[in-house]
């Protein structure tokens, strides 16, 4: 059974403009994993798509994601705002590229302040309203 698409809300990454390419989709990819951990049922409208030769293709989110460019001093502002207003989000860290294990990443973001974390990407759902108001200031990443 197939459920209504919600065109209510989306999910925004932004992303920091200067960064290699890998480090971009890095940082797309691990924010867009954990939003599809995180939405499970909601993630989609049904199984799958069935083309006219009668293949099955997985659906995708059925939300618009869009990806955002940002400064590097402008995403840990970004991180207070979506605090403020309790949505669901997500920082990608520098940190979490630089290690791979989660023991040492616990220990070295522990021995940082929030402010002094170098963000890479911030990653946020919500209604598509409010997430332009706060993420309007961005581009679109070209």
């Amino acid at each position: 059974m197939n459920k209504t698409q919600d065109f209510s809300n989306k999910i925004v990454t932004v992303v920091r403009k200067d960064l290699e390419p890998w480090q971009v989709l890095n940082t797309v990819a691990h924010i867009s994993a954990y939003f599809g951990n995180q939405l499970k049922e909601n993630f989609d409208t049904g199984e799958s798509f069935v083309s006219k030769s009668n293949t099955a293709h997985p659906r995708n989110s059925q939300y618009a994601i869009v990806v955002l460019n940002a400064d590097k001093k402008e995403l840990y502002p970004l991180t207070l705002e979506i605090r403020k207003r309790n949505l669901l989000s997500i920082n990608f860290l520098r940190d979490m590229i630089d290690t791979t294990d989660d023991i040492e990443l616990e220990k070295s973001i522990s021995e940082k302040d929030d402010e002094s974390l170098d963000y890479l990407g911030v990653g946020v759902f919500g209604d598509k309203n409010i997430l332009k108001e706060i993420t309007g200031k961005f581009k679109l990443w070209k």
